[in-house]
Formats: structure tokens, sequence, C-alpha cells
């Protein structure tokens, strides 16, 4: 098995996808499809990711035929590592391959021992090695991110976040309504005060279970970070 690098070069691939997404404004990473794209969102907004390469190495082996053959996996995670008595809990660096649920059944049997060279290799390098379609993507999470990000560029009143922040310290989580309620609004300013949190979260300034829609009853708090431990992410 041997390791070569291998300079991304995106073409126009009928029916699919392709450019580049500005990865929180420090760099360009290029995508090749809509499923790729919207991983790649994920991953932004996931604070314990440092760091996502796109196809980062190609793999030379020999296949059961006797060929030399390549593979070049999609992307390469890199998480978080901090200085912890908490080593168990650390995300290992993962090793991506991102397939339709079509394109996986369809290929399986082509595709199956490429799959098995990349996690041999990604257990070489101490990483993981996944494979990530639709199911693994498409969440509730993702939704939340899109929702959330039509409100990052928004400017609100600086005292009431002030106001918000204090509260939250106080009482450690609330729900949304009951946050609302506390800032006393009044009925047409709902919108605005309700504006304002959706930014604090698509800022991570306040955090939430992204898993779950949000909506009015949704619980929020004060996103924390430890010094010898994780951020609290997504």
């Amino acid at each position: 098995m041997k390791i070569s690098q291998k300079n991304r070069k995106i073409g126009y691939t009928y029916g699919s996808v392709s450019g580049s997404f500005p990865f929180r404004g420090e760099k360009s990473i290029d995508y090749e499809s809509s499923l790729e794209r919207d991983l790649i969102m994920v991953l932004e907004y996931d604070t314990n990711v440092v760091d996502v390469i796109e196809q980062p190495v190609t793999i030379e082996y020999t296949n059961n035929n006797g060929r030399d053959v390549t593979y070049t996996p999609d992307f390469l995670i890199h998480y978080r590592t901090p200085h912890s008595v908490y080593s168990k809990f650390l995300k290992k660096s993962r090793l991506i391959e991102v397939k339709t649920h079509e394109a996986l059944v369809k290929d399986w049997v082509t595709s199956k021992p490429k799959f098995k060279i990349g996690f041999a290799y990604a257990k070489q390098q101490g990483w993981r090695f996944g494979i990530y379609d639709e199911s693994r993507i498409r969440g509730q999470c993702l939704k939340n991110i899109r929702f959330l990000s039509r409100y990052r560029k928004y400017q609100f009143n600086l005292a009431q976040e002030a106001h918000i922040l204090n509260h939250l310290k106080t009482v450690g989580h609330a729900t949304i309504e009951n946050l609302l309620k506390f800032l006393n609004v009044k009925e047409d300013e709902k919108g605005i005060a309700l504006s304002q949190i959706w930014h604090l979260l698509a800022m991570h300034v306040l955090v939430c279970d992204m898993t779950l829609p949000l909506e009015i009853g949704t619980y929020i708090w004060i996103r924390i970070i430890h010094e010898d431990f994780y951020e609290d992410g997504i």
C-alpha cells in the first residue's frame, strides 16, 4: 500500500453539484456533490472540528485481480485534541467517504475493497474511517444550521444581548419561550427578540441540542469553553 498526495481538480459531472465552500472564512473547501457540500456545512458549525481537508491522500494498492488501482477518500476531519485526562472522550481524526445511499447499494461490490483499504489506512494512522450517506448528513442538525445561517450577519441590541446572557448565567438554561417572557418585550417586538436569539445560536454564543427541531420550547444555554476539554459543540 503506497500513499501519494493528489491535488483535487473539480470538473463538471452530469447530474451533480460542484463548487467551493468558504469554510469559516479561513479557506475554501472543494466539493463534488450537494451531499459533500451539506457535510461541510455541518462540520463548519461543529466547534469541535478544527480542520477539514478534501481528498487528503491517494492510496495505491493491488486488488484481488492483481491490478494496481488507487483509492482517494473524500475528506479528512481533524477534531480538537486538548491536553486532558479525559482522553477516552476525545474524537479521533476521521477519514470520510461520502456517497448517496443509492450509489452505495449500486456500487457496493466494486467499492467494498476500496473501503477496506481506507479502513486499514485510517487505522494505521490512528484515525477512524467512516462512510457517510444522506442518513448521516441530512438530518435535523443540517435543517437547523440552514435556518440559523440567515441570522448570522444580523446586528441587534447589545444591551438586550447582555440582558439575555446575564439571565442565562443566573438560571443556567431556559426555554426560548421563558426567555422571551423574561425579556418582557412588547408583542410587536417579539419577532426581533426571537431573531436575536437565533443570531446568538448561529454565532455559537448560545447552544442547544441541535439534533432536535428549533422551536419555542427549545432549551438554550451559554456556550462554555473548557480549557482542558471540549468546547460545547453540536
